[in-house]
């Protein structure tokens, strides 16, 4: 490798040549491949971190250990792989709570299965506050953290009001499958 010195000014230019010694053209179908990860990962973003996924798990081929990426750590990785052809280097996590990681194959398997079902990941229906006691909710949050009451049932609410049900067959339907009235 030659010398550089990034302070000597007669030496300019000559690091980006070496950058670009670096760089790998990836195949057609290795491109394809990281693109359609790329997809992957944000499928299973959308379906697993509203419920509290911090990321996924890949068990590596090469060193037999189990590698923790955070979305975005994952999602920036592989487009740095689709710019320069190079996997991007990173620090493992420390000590990481497996539970708070999607195993990337049933990750991936997962959401192959709704796309199959006809069930696309779709954005989550958001909801900013209990619909019994107004007590303000973040969108992740399953149960009021006030009355304990489910989340879930104001997010079906409002999906079938978005579908275009009338709002008193909505309020009817869930009141018949158990559902306390809410405001």
């Amino acid at each position: 490798m030659a010398d550089f010195d990034p302070l000597d000014e007669s030496s300019e230019g000559q690091g980006e040549e070496e950058d670009e010694d670096f760089r790998h053209e990836l195949s057609e179908d290795e491109r394809e491949s990281v693109e359609a990860d790329l997809e992957d990962l944000d499928s299973m973003r959308t379906v697993f971190e509203p419920q509290g996924a911090k990321g996924v798990v890949i068990a590596c081929t090469e060193c037999g250990a189990n590698h923790y990426y955070g979305w975005e750590l994952l999602r920036e990785s592989l487009e740095h792989m689709l710019d320069t052809g190079e996997p991007r280097v990173h620090e493992p996590a420390y000590q990481p709570k497996e539970d708070d990681y999607v195993v990337w194959d049933y990750g991936k398997g997962y959401v192959d299965a709704l796309s199959d079902a006809g069930l696309e990941a779709g954005p989550r229906v958001e909801v900013t506050s209990c619909g019994w006691c107004e007590t303000p909710v973040e969108s992740h949050f399953a149960f009021c953290p006030k009355c304990g009451r489910p989340m879930a049932v104001l997010r079906l609410y409002r999906e079938l009001l978005d579908r275009g049900m009338d709002e008193r067959d909505v309020r009817a339907i869930l009141l018949r499958a158990g559902f306390e009235p809410f405001s």
